[in-house]
């Protein structure tokens, strides 16, 4: 991201949330019974949950319910758009009031914005959307910059979504994978049907489970 850029991004988000307010404990319900169920309630805050998205798999369906479920909280939500994917218009412009969007051209880009919105300490959950990048571009992320973005999550209590192509997040506590594309007659349900039908494989890393487990 240019350096003109991440200043701008910097000054509007200290004009919008001049006062920081830090958040304590507790998630962030995803708002798709699946998801949720999977991550024992929702997305857990201070921690990055990788979402590996198979294309048609219903990765849209999970960020539009996600987008739902916080608008329905009054929380604050963050999208950093990593391949400036995302379709505004597919959504009730109710659903968007509470979302900062952040577009990107390539993950150098969306790496740096997502460490700054994820220090400013005014979001419930950000979401980071790497599903359009290549393969091969997200492999040459070198490990330090995943480690800046895990050290800034733990740092805070926002819940970080890390949506992926592909398994990619390195050491991530949790992470969950959408790997059978939805059936071509769902296409046209409603998204509160499409997010109960998901099927969801969890993968929880050593660490994470000996935490769960006290």
């Amino acid at each position: 991201m240019p350096a003109q850029s991440v200043s701008a991004l910097r000054s509007l988000l200290a004009e919008r949330f001049p006062e920081r307010a830090r958040r304590v404990g507790g998630g962030v319900p995803v708002g798709a019974a699946s998801v949720d169920a999977a991550l024992g309630g929702g997305l857990a805050s201070g921690r990055l949950t990788e979402l590996v998205c198979a294309p048609g798999a219903g990765g849209q369906t999970v960020l539009a319910r996600l987008l739902a479920s916080t608008r329905d909280a009054r929380q604050r939500v963050a999208l950093v758009d990593g391949a400036d994917g995302f379709a505004p218009e597919s959504l009730p412009g109710d659903m968007l009031r509470h979302l900062v969007w952040v577009r990107c051209r390539v993950p150098a880009e969306a790496f740096a914005a997502a460490d700054i919105v994820v220090r400013d300490g005014n979001y419930a959950a950000v979401a980071l959307d790497l599903r359009g990048c290549t393969e091969r571009a997200l492999r040459r992320t070198p490990s330090c910059v995943w480690y800046r973005l895990q050290r800034a999550t733990e740092e805070g209590s926002v819940a970080v979504l890390v949506l992926t192509p592909c398994p990619i997040v390195p050491a991530v506590p949790w992470r969950l994978e959408l790997a059978a594309p939805m059936a071509l007659a769902a296409a046209g349900a409603p998204r509160d049907r499409l997010a109960a039908e998901l099927s969801i494989r969890t993968d929880r890393s050593p660490h994470q489970a000996e935490e769960l487990a006290g």
